[in-house]
């Protein structure tokens, strides 16, 4: 995949700002030498990518982690880092336990997750659901013991409701839905009878002051994924979290929508969902940590 990535990087026709999305998963992959590039495509002048943090084929957890509507791969440095901080830090939590597992992470941006007008209909989600199904029925062939952990933000959880009611989602074993932009009513049903059937963990959350995550439950996927039966929700506006070795810390809030923290033009960073100081992270990292020991 990397001379498919320098082949399209040296391409005179490129739309602009497409060099600038090719020149971010380059200086990814050199900069760490961990990642890899599994996946590499153009569409329509759009590249689309899928950058593996860790080993795949041997991880004993593999987490793949969504974006959003309007984000593509200029965006990608951001969640990068959240996938390679993921990593890490499931991997740090698992060796505080006395539990050492390998883990690997997936910044999974193969799909077109559209615009704030699209995404009030399931036609992305759909799409996208149907082709990270693909993509996760490869990775468990290679890795038939893996346990598979889709992590979802906003609109992606609308697709990991498509991936249930389509039932084409056998081999996620936990999910996280993270300020959802909802689901339909039967992916709601289908994702409630898989966890009542014991074959899907489902964790959701979302800020108190998120009021764009609402925005999105007003078109054909209204359902919040925290009010589904036996999902387990957990807090992200401040408070105790769960810490590495089981002991309880405290994390901040999250602030808005956001995905990632950004810092405003008075030198104050506003954490988003991801930002490692933050309640609903440290959550996160705890649970996957539980996903992947297990019955140890």
């Amino acid at each position: 995949m990397r001379e498919e990535l320098d082949a399209a990087l040296a391409r005179p026709d490129l739309l602009e700002g497409v060099a600038d999305k090719l020149a971010h998963l380059k200086k990814v992959l050199v900069a760490d030498p961990q990642a890899r590039l599994s996946a590499f495509s153009m569409a329509a002048g759009e590249p689309h990518a899928v950058m593996t943090f860790g080993d795949v084929d041997s991880a004993e957890l593999v987490v793949y982690l969504l974006h959003g509507i309007d984000t593509d791969l200029g965006q990608f440095p951001g969640w990068a880092d959240a996938a390679q901080r993921v990593c890490a830090d499931v991997i740090r939590a698992c060796v505080a336990r006395g539990a050492p597992r390998s883990v690997a992470t997936i910044a999974w941006f193969a799909w077109d997750s559209g615009t704030h007008v699209s995404a009030l209909a399931t036609r992305h989600a759909t799409i996208g659901a149907a082709r990270l199904a693909v993509d996760i029925e490869h990775l468990v062939q290679r890795n038939r013991d893996a346990h598979i952990a889709v992590v979802t933000y906003s609109y992606s959880s609308t697709l990991l409701g498509e991936m249930f009611a389509m039932g084409i989602a056998d081999d996620v074993r936990t999910a996280f839905s993270i300020a959802s932009a909802g689901m339909t009513h039967p992916a709601a049903g289908a994702v409630a009878d898989a966890i009542a059937a014991g074959d899907v963990v489902v964790h959701a959350t979302e800020g108190a002051n998120d009021s764009i995550a609402p925005l999105g439950r007003l078109g054909q996927h209204p359902v919040d994924p925290r009010s589904i039966r036996g999902v387990i929700t957990y807090d992200c506006d401040g408070g105790e979290a769960p810490g590495p070795d089981g002991a309880t810390v405290v994390g901040i809030s999250v602030e808005g929508h956001a995905s990632q923290s950004s810092v405003d033009e008075h030198g104050v960073t506003h954490a988003g969902y991801f930002d490692p100081r933050a309640q609903g992270y440290l959550t996160l990292v705890a649970r996957l940590a539980d996903a992947a020991t297990a019955g140890s």
